[in-house]
């Protein structure tokens, strides 16, 4: 299943460059919480390292790495699961962190880990739906 691809987005953004930026971040994000395939990531292995030390962006990895796309065979069990949750929702997640155009955003890391944050609560919530809020800080449940 195709969740993304940079196309769709190009005509609106006005470039790669910055139709990449919302989806590179995702992807970043996927890679730093272990989302990712194991076979995705023995394919990339060099640039998702370069991404986990934050030499290049997510944007270059949604696009080298993924070549633009986003595909649940880059995903593992969890992230294909949440990813197919969460993403339907996740530009407007973006405009409402950023008040902006979500392609005007400017491709660092600064703005990752503001949208880290989001992602990082919306998955908190996906793994444990059902529970309310004081159970989760029980230990032993």
């Amino acid at each position: 299943m195709v969740y993304d691809d940079v196309g769709r987005h190009v005509a609106r953004a006005g470039g790669f460059d910055r139709a990449s930026v919302p989806l590179g971040i995702y992807v970043a994000w996927l890679a730093n919480h272990q989302l990712l395939s194991d076979g995705f990531c023995d394919r990339v292995g060099e640039l998702l390292t370069r991404v986990r030390f934050r030499e290049v962006t997510g944007s270059e990895l949604a696009l080298a790495g993924c070549g633009g796309v986003l595909e649940s065979a880059q995903l593992n069990a969890e992230g294909e699961s949440f990813t197919s949750h969460y993403y339907g929702r996740y530009l407007d997640d973006f405009r409402a962190e950023f008040g902006m155009d979500p392609y005007s955003v400017k491709d660092d890391w600064d703005h990752y880990d503001r949208m880290a944050r989001r992602l990082t609560a919306a998955l908190m919530r996906f793994r444990a739906p059902a529970r309310p809020w004081w159970q989760r800080w029980l230990f032993w449940r």
